[in-house]
């Protein structure tokens, strides 16, 4: 019997990394591309000695005719975080979710190492398998792309990790090498590199087998990871390499984190803010806190703990500090439990949300467990509008604004002290939480074609043609559709074999040239490998004027620079390099892509790019892709007939030269 495996991801990069991690797992030589699939969600055939799966990708959420997120979503405080990834098993047509996956190729540091951790926290709860996929070895890059120091994440966010996977289901980072890891980042963390666990997990995961031995694995090399971070912290005081041990089998043995840290290792804490515009009374508060209050594991995280003991002075200075706050929420207050803080600015100082703050509550909950009394203050500028919609019906305010839905969904009490609020507003988890919570219905089936139709088709279309076709020298540099990472941009050196790598990619460089949405390199054509930058865009009137300039001098600049990493083609083994390219071993072209909606569209895409190259989609009610195809140079002709003389490699698309 055939094996269906969905995989429904952000976008077609997401989906074809999981399928690699799959195909890895379950040790599939080959695959293939089912010609028959919709271009909308490419189908592949896969099969080992013993099993044949065909894997359907769905690339973007929420734009099928059931919403696969929905599955996650089962309990009153999940959130809207999506993952980015979620696999599915089909049975008897019925999608049933089997694992979920982050990527994250950004640098796990500062608030951006929690900004993820909503993801974990909600998907946790839906009780399906969820892991974190990072990077740990990357150097942060300076204006000139000169290495800075390396980051990585505070220990206390891993450690939430296996703390809440101890109170819900698998929520576990995997930490793998770095493409820039140099030899010392190597030596440092080659104890914690998971790779061999990742893969026996998902295998696992995917034969509906047990995996408790891997995942304990996975436990020590987390815990040494935060132990290695103990040891070379600097500037910030955490727990010691013992202490974490000590805490890790509170943990493992259903005990409280909190007491534990109350009454063995109190770290001093103190709150600071710099924002514009914080009140009066919110430093006061900072400070009111900062004197009773102990860290949790470390001094700098904004969450700290107002120990039992000190727990009557502090409410006797907040209420003086407070006056106005509500009986109910005195009453809760000066109960005799250990009090979490987290401290939430929430808001930049124009009112926009500070997108890494959505991820500090549930990291706060995460760490601290389920039983744990916490308060969330919130002291930045929200939009003022904000508030009367906060005291009026809160329930809408959380299902309608993802940072609001993050704190209400960790949190048991909220007290607000904004500059753009008159009054200070404080509420109870008994007046925030959806009582009328109602779970979808789990029975679903989505079909592979989109109610609606944009940008993610675009990229989508345009990768499965250039990697798929037959009879085309192709090499994929970058794939950036909406939601990727821009973690990097390859090129292939044919002679040595050597694929190069830049990465952490600026959005504009230094000339205000445009970060291309795709790079192909295209072999054969010409006495040089043709470096070829797309812009892809949903509509006409979205690519910019002379786009085409910009996406190339976008490449220019980049090889103005040393690469960041190497490895040997067809290699997973990347190492840290500073090779350096030259702007003379290429030629470039460029090109857009847009879904041609009126007759108007084609002319004046046409006199708006610049571009060598063309795309311009035209979608059939049926579901059916033509593609045509318009060059504007010899270079941009030479590609545009060596596209359309290759095998295409789906029946639904076909491409027309004009």
């Amino acid at each position: 019997m055939i094996k269906k495996l969905n995989i429904h991801g952000d976008n077609i990069v997401e989906c074809e990394r999981a399928f690699n991690l799959c195909k890895k797992a379950l040790n599939i030589k080959s695959s293939s591309i089912i010609k028959e699939s919709t271009v909308f969600s490419p189908s592949y055939n896969a099969s080992t000695e013993t099993d044949a799966y065909i894997f359907t990708f769905f690339p973007g959420y929420g734009r099928w005719n059931k919403d696969i997120l929905s599955l996650l979503h089962t309990e009153k405080y999940s959130l809207r975080e999506a993952p980015d990834v979620v696999i599915t098993k089909i049975e008897n047509e019925i999608e049933r979710p089997l694992l979920a996956i982050e990527y994250c190729g950004a640098l796990p540091a500062g608030n951006q190492a929690w900004q993820r951790s909503g993801r974990g926290y909600s998907t946790g709860k839906s009780k399906i398998p969820y892991l974190y996929i990072a990077e740990l070895g990357g150097y942060e890059l300076d204006s000139n792309r000169n290495r800075k120091a390396a980051r990585s994440p505070n220990p206390a966010i891993p450690f939430s990790y296996i703390a809440y996977t101890k109170e819900y289901s698998t929520v576990l980072p995997i930490y793998e090498k770095s493409p820039g890891c140099d030899e010392e980042s190597e030596r440092l963390y080659q104890d914690v590199f998971s790779e061999e666990q990742l893969l026996v997990i998902v295998e696992c995961i995917l034969h509906g087998k047990e995996y408790t031995e891997a995942e304990k694995e996975l436990e020590n090399k987390i815990l040494k990871f935060i132990q290695i971070k103990a040891a070379t912290s600097k500037g910030t005081v955490t727990l010691s390499e013992e202490q974490w041990k000590q805490a890790y089998n509170v943990i493992c043995n259903n005990e409280s984190l909190i007491t534990f840290l109350c009454k063995n290792n109190p770290i001093n804490w103190k709150k600071t803010a710099y924002i514009e515009g914080l009140t009066e009374t919110a430093q006061k508060f900072m400070n009111i806190a900062s004197k009773y209050a102990i860290g949790i594991t470390s001094s700098k995280l904004p969450m700290c703990i107002i120990p039992n003991l000190n727990k009557r002075k502090f409410v006797e200075e907040v209420n003086i500090l407070y006056p106005n706050l509500t009986d109910t929420f005195k009453k809760w207050l000066s109960k005799k439990d250990n009090l979490v803080i987290a401290w939430i600015m929430g808001f930049k100082p124009r009112g926009d949300d500070a997108r890494p703050d959505r991820g500090l509550a549930p990291f706060t909950r995460m760490l601290t467990g389920k039983n744990a009394e916490i308060l969330t203050f919130v002291y930045g500028p929200a939009p003022a509008a904000t508030w009367k919609v906060f005291e009026d019906n809160p329930v809408k305010l959380g299902t309608t604004n993802g940072l609001w839905e993050a704190i209400f969904s960790a949190s048991d009490a909220v007290l607000v002290d904004s500059a753009t609020s008159k009054k200070k507003l404080n509420i109870l988890k008994e007046e925030f939480q959806n009582k009328d919570f109602k779970p979808i219905d789990k029975k679903i089936s989505i079909l592979p074609i989109p109610t609606k139709i944009g940008e993610n088709d675009v990229d989508t279309i345009l990768h499965t043609l250039l990697t798929q076709s037959k009879g085309i020298e192709i090499f994929e540099g970058m794939c950036n559709p909406p939601g990727g990472d821009w973690s990097g941009i390859s090129v292939l050196n044919k002679k040595n074999k050597i694929e190069y790598r830049w990465l952490s990619l600026p959005r504009v460089s230094q000339t205000e040239a445009k970060r291309p949405d795709h790079v192909f390199q295209i072999f054969s054509l010409a006495e040089k490998p043709i470096l070829f930058s797309i812009e892809s865009k949903e509509g006409a009137r979205e690519l910019e004027t002379g786009i085409g300039e910009r996406l190339n001098r976008y490449l220019y600049d980049l090889l103005k620079t040393p690469v960041n990493a190497e490895r040997e083609e067809k290699s997973e083994n990347w190492k840290y390099s500073d090779f350096q390219l030259s702007k003379d071993d290429f030629l470039f072209a460029s090109a857009a892509a847009y879904i041609c909606m009126r007759d108007e569209d084609f002319e004046l895409v046409e006199n708006k790019v610049a571009c060598d190259v063309i795309f311009s989609y035209f979608f059939s009610d049926d579901g059916k892709c033509t593609i045509k195809i318009s060059s504007y140079s010899e270079l941009g002709k030479k590609i545009m007939e060596a596209i359309c003389n290759a095998k295409c490699p789906l029946d639904n698309l076909s491409l027309v030269i004009v």
